[in-house]
Formats: structure tokens, sequence, C-alpha cells
């Protein structure tokens, strides 16, 4: 692997730390099982470059070709740490620090722009759909061109040499933990810290990529609480994130409501999200479960591997007439048209005695936050409503006691999924 830094800035060498004149500029360390070299080829351009021993990056001990250590993230990430690590301070810290023989602080002499290239770059996700990469849509300054399968040329610009070197930095980090093909990497409390940093150091960037981060990067919630008050600062608190994801909220909102003493009807159940989380959390009363599409091969798979006896399969509408308990109606109106939303809340309402009705759909007026504008939030929703649209829709068919919940991070006090509980009448 080659990195090639590039900046017009007469102090480009200095902000980097590094030294023309000690060992014909360069500098070499050992890392894994190859070493790394640093090479100052101009007064304007450094290289970096990992010279292999033996299998370093390599995460199939079968394959004898070690193609990962010449375009590995995780070796992007590890080189920009080997020689860059002193940029990673926070802005104002680094601001105020003095480089010595120059008697002028990196906040003086770091001014101007600053470029990153890897010619080949591997990304093996799905962050790369219509010729652009996830982040781009982001962060300013980060492009992709694909040249070989999955194979690219990353560049990324920066306002700064420190800016830059914390962009490429980000994009190595989120480009090697959603790649399939990538080793293991252990996260402790000090590599989360370090890119909390160097996100909080870049102006601008939007909830989204927080979000990811959450995500993607942390592993446990008690990692989590401790580095949450840093995120939510950055936007001046007024964004609350949650540990767990969109989806996954949801379910454990819905499975905190739940009575464990009721039957369930999982109306619109799709793979049985549900009925797996209740059944971890000790649920044994009858869960019946109902969908347009058949899936009722994994429900006799789920049933035979967990030894259940509690879920039944439901063929029909009128098997399920006169349903006495609890209905789970999660994300399912929006893949309907609106009329026939609404028809089936009305059916719901008219042939059944559900003690509780839980509904939950997307509230569009958060798609902003996904940079999305007139599109839906996945290609299979018909329509989306606004907090507000939801609300009036379920007063105009229910008029049983109710309340409404958001659900997920909060974003200037909007969720990303509105939810409702109707009670019996």
């Amino acid at each position: 692997m080659i990195i090639k830094l590039k900046s017009e800035n007469k102090h480009f060498l200095d902000v980097l730390y590094k030294n023309p004149n000690t060992d014909q500029g360069l500098y070499l360390k050992e890392l894994k099982n190859g070493i790394v070299v640093g090479n100052v080829i101009s007064d304007n351009e450094y290289h970096c470059v990992f010279l292999d021993g033996k299998n370093s990056y390599l995460p199939e001990e079968g394959n004898q070709i070690d193609f990962q250590s010449y375009c590995s993230p995780l070796l992007a990430l590890n080189i920009a740490t080997e020689f860059f690590n002193h940029l990673y301070k926070e802005n104002k810290s680094l601001n105020e620090t003095v480089i010595s023989w120059l008697e002028k602080t990196y906040g003086e002499v770091d001014t101007e722009k600053c470029t990153i290239e890897i010619p080949t770059f591997f990304m093996d996700s799905n962050w790369y759909k219509n010729e652009r990469y996830l982040l781009s849509k982001y962060i300013d300054g980060i492009s992709l061109q694909k040249k070989v399968g999955n194979n690219y040329e990353l560049k990324i610009e920066g306002a700064t040499v420190r800016e830059a070197v914390q962009k490429f930095s980000l994009v190595a980090l989120f480009t090697h933990f959603t790649n399939k093909y990538a080793v293991y990497t252990f996260i402790d409390d000090y590599f989360i810290q370090k890119h909390i940093t160097m996100l909080t150091n870049i102006l601008g960037i939007p909830y989204f990529v927080f979000y990811l981060f959450i995500k993607r990067i942390m592993r446990s919630p008690v990692q989590f609480e401790k580095f949450k008050p840093q995120l939510e600062a950055y936007f001046d608190n007024e964004i609350q994130f949650v540990f767990t994801d969109t989806h996954q909220s949801r379910k454990e909102f819905i499975c905190s409501k739940i009575n464990f003493d009721e039957p369930v009807l999982d109306f619109g159940c799709g793979e049985l999200q549900y009925y797996k989380l209740l059944l971890k959390k000790g649920f044994t009363e009858e869960y019946l479960a109902y969908d347009e599409v058949d899936f009722k091969p994994i429900a006799d798979k789920i049933t035979a591997i967990e030894n259940t006896d509690n879920l039944r399969w439901i063929e029909s509408l009128e098997e399920i007439k006169g349903f006495e308990g609890q209905i789970i109606l999660s994300e399912v109106i929006e893949h309907n048209s609106l009329e026939a939303a609404k028809a089936i809340l009305i059916w719901i309402r008219d042939h059944t005695n559900f003690t509780q009705l839980y509904v939950t759909t997307p509230d569009k007026d958060f798609n902003v936050n996904y940079e999305l504008t007139e599109e839906f939030r996945h290609d299979d929703h018909d329509f989306e409503l606004s907090n507000a649209a939801f609300a009036e829709l379920i007063d105009s068919i229910f008029s049983n006691p109710k309340s409404y919940y958001g659900v997920g991070d909060c974003v200037k006090g909007v969720y990303p999924t509105s939810a409702v509980i109707i009670q019996k009448k």
C-alpha cells in the first residue's frame, strides 16, 4: 500500500513532524509482520509505503496471497496512526501546541489545503452505490473511484493537513468495520475516544454519521453511555442518542410494553423478529403470526430450533376474527397504499377484541437527517406520514384511549419512528 499526502503549505513537513534532513527523509517502523516506510518526496509531498513480510492483513489463513496488505482499510488506519497520531488531538489543544523549532503553533502554520490519495483501497460493503460512496454524501472532500472488483482509488481533501488526516482516518475506520472481508479489531475506550475526537474536530458533520459511528463501532451499552455526552455536546445537546439502531429500538420499545400474561397477534409479522425477541425475554403465551407473504417455513424452523409450542402460523384473516389479546402492527401500514392501510386498521378495529394495539411507522419529518428530500426511507414504502399526520390517521379510526410515542434517537424533537399504543374500548 502507498499513501500520498500533498500540500502547498510551506510548513507542510513541519505539521507532519517530519524532518527532510533526517536519514534523507526516511522513517522506518515495524508494523505487524512488515515495515512501514515514510518518505519525504519534496517539501510539499510525503509518501507512506507498507512492505509486508508475511500475511499481516490476511483474514483467511488458507489464502497464500495476502492482497489485503496492498489495499486494506485497516492497514491504512494503522499507517495513519503510526505516522500522524500527533494530529489526532482535540482542535483547541492542537491549535495551541507550539512546534518548538518554528516557535509557532499548529494553529498558526496549518492553514492551507491538503490532499491524501490511496491508489488502491479495498471495500466490499454496500456503502458504495450508484457510483457514490455513502460518506461522500455527508462529509465534503471524500471521493472514491471504482477500479477493478472491490478496489477503489480514494482521494481526501481537507482545509488543513489535520482535517485531511482526520477525514482519512474516519474513512478507513468506517470502511474497515463495514467490510465483509475484514480481520477482527479490538475496540477499547482509547480507540473510541480517539475517533470521537476526530469526529468532533470536523465542523458540520451531520447526525447520520454519528448514528453510523454508534451503531457500527461501539460494542457495548456501557461504552456508549460513557461517551454519549461528548457526542450530544457536538450538537449543543439538541440531539439525544440511543444505543440501539432504529429497527432494534422499535423492537425494544414494543417488547418492553407487552403484557406477558396475554396472547399476541403479530399482524404483518415478517421474519418473526418480535417473536424471537419476546421468546428470549421469556414469553410463553400463544403467539399468532400473520403475513401476506408466506413465512411459514421460517416459523416452522424457529419452532424446531427453539423447541417451542406457542407459535402458530395464521393462513388467513378468517382465522383471527374475534381474536382477544395484544396486536403488533409494526412497520406494516407504509408498505400499502394509504387507503389499504386505513382498511387494515379498520379491519382490526371491527374484527378483533384487542386489549392493546401497537402501531409503528416511519416519521417522514425525520428523513431530512438521512439527507432524503422527496424519497421515501425505503423503496418498498408506498407512503410515509409526519408524526402529526400519523396521529390524525389513528384518531380518525380509533376513539379508544391511546398514547403516542417517539422511538429512537431524538433530533430537535423529532424521532425516526412514530408509535401509538391503543387501548381496548
